[in-house]
């Protein structure tokens, strides 16, 4: 059995009691045995030790919606509102293969590491071939990460690509020979989903996926009223007042749904968040990115709605930073109410730790430092120019940190980055490969038209 310590930290547990520590954490076999103040009074000669002095010892981050592979189209289209994005992004479908999956993800997934995520959710929806599914689970596998891989279904649009739309059926048949081949492998969990309704997706679709979701213990992942234009659509082509309203008619919103961005949904419909348990996962720098608009966060908090955090994906944030993303999501509220006081730090953290794992039904593994949890940590150097001295810590690892302060990952009690040195990964290979697969994706986008 696997023993590890970490001494000297600041600990923040981000449990309930919202408090800091100082002292150490036991690790055996995975899962955290103790969480003490002070110092150990001795360390067994079978215990690996780390020393955390001058960091804080904190859950890892959860990163609650992202495409990771979309690194490879890192600053390739800029200045677009949601749907002409879409576009481009959806007609990649027609060049992408699994190796431009594989080795994206695998980029993004060492990106993640060394920003202090220790768990992902990858929202997929572009799957011209079973294969780049497959490809991005090896990639989540690989990384060692903890990871949901949400497989989601298009079946309908304008302008996604008939590569990339499924018959209902079809799809769960996709989705069953996942579920079968991976049943056994840990870290990974499954979701389901429609990935954009109603701009591609029809009603039977909703339907049909909620009865599956449920036959097969799976959540459902979708984006949800990202813009004005998907709103306008939802009222234009299904008379609702709103795409939330529209989705409880088929069920979808329930205790085992996130839905990412819920920019433009209305009192109404964040009581239905509420009611039902659904939570969200506000991504701030993309909406920012696309001009979307600014999530009803508050509102949604104040009313008990369980908000997570996500990045996105690079093609609309630039990066897997969720330093960068919690910093944004609490200036953007508060700026946008003229109240500097309308967000605390400790919420903004907790939507970035416990937040994201409750959005993902791992509250019960990972998301804070608890006794009995996976040992799922970072340890984020605090002894810095740009952190000291230290005087509120929740507002400064929120406000003042940056993910390259990150020192340490450790997921499932497995250390996959010590002193910023990688562990298991070769950093340098994973690059070299996801250039290369980058020069020959937009070499097959270049002869799309985009």
């Amino acid at each position: 059995m696997s023993k590890l310590i970490i001494t000297n930290a600041l600990i923040l547990p981000m449990t309930d009691a919202r408090q800091a520590l100082a002292g150490h954490v036991r690790v055996a076999d995975g899962m955290i045995t103790e969480v003490a103040a002070g110092a150990p009074p001795a360390i067994a000669n079978d215990e690996q030790a780390i020393d955390g002095s001058g960091c804080v010892l904190m859950p890892g981050l959860v990163n609650a919606h992202t495409h990771l592979y979309q690194v490879l189209l890192r600053a390739v289209w800029e200045d677009l509102e949601l749907m002409p994005w879409l576009k481009r992004i959806y007609g990649c479908a027609q060049v992408l293969t699994p190796g431009h999956f594989y080795a994206g993800s695998l980029l993004g997934c060492l990106e993640s590491i060394r920003g202090g995520v220790t768990t992902v959710c990858e929202h997929n929806f572009l799957n011209p071939s079973a294969e780049c599914a497959e490809e991005t689970i090896r990639a989540l596998q690989d990384s060692g990460l903890r990871a949901v891989f949400a497989r989601t279904i298009m079946d309908s649009g304008e302008i996604v690509p008939d590569c990339t739309k499924e018959k209902p059926e079809q799809a769960f048949r996709h989705i069953e020979a996942l579920l079968a081949r991976h049943k056994n492998a840990s870290q990974l969990s499954f979701m389901t989903g429609p990935n954009t309704p109603p701009i591609n997706t029809t009603p039977d679709l909703l339907r049909e996926v909620r009865h599956f979701a449920d036959a097969n213990s799976l959540g459902i992942s979708a984006h949800v009223a990202e813009s004005h234009s998907v709103v306008e659509a939802v009222r234009q082509q299904h008379g609702a007042n709103g795409v939330i309203e529209f989705l409880q008619r088929f069920g979808i919103p329930a205790k085992n749904s996130i839905f990412a961005h819920s920019v433009h949904i209305s009192p109404d419909e964040i009581r239905i968040l509420q009611e039902t348990g659904t939570s969200v996962s506000h991504n701030p720098v993309s909406n920012m990115m696309l001009g979307d608009g600014v999530a009803p966060v508050v509102e949604m908090l104040r009313q008990g709605v369980n908000v997570a955090l996500g990045t996105d994906g690079a093609a609309s944030n630039h990066s897997q930073d969720l330093f960068d993303t919690m910093k944004s999501a609490s200036l953007l509220q508060k700026v946008h109410h003229q109240d500097a006081g309308v967000i605390k730090p400790c919420d903004v953290l907790r939507m970035a730790t416990i937040g994201g794992a409750r959005a993902l039904g791992l509250d019960a593994l990972c998301g804070s430092v608890e006794v009995g949890k996976r040992a799922d940590l970072i340890l984020v150097d605090i002894d810095t120019a740009h952190l000291q001295p230290v005087n509120e810590i929740f507002s400064q690892i929120v406000h003042c940190a940056k993910a390259s302060d990150v020192q340490t990952v450790i997921v499932n009690g497995e250390v996959v980055m010590r002193d910023r040195q990688l562990t298991k990964l070769d950093g340098a290979k994973i690059l070299a490969d996801a250039k290369a697969a980058n020069r020959d994706l937009i070499e097959r986008v270049s002869g799309l038209g985009f």
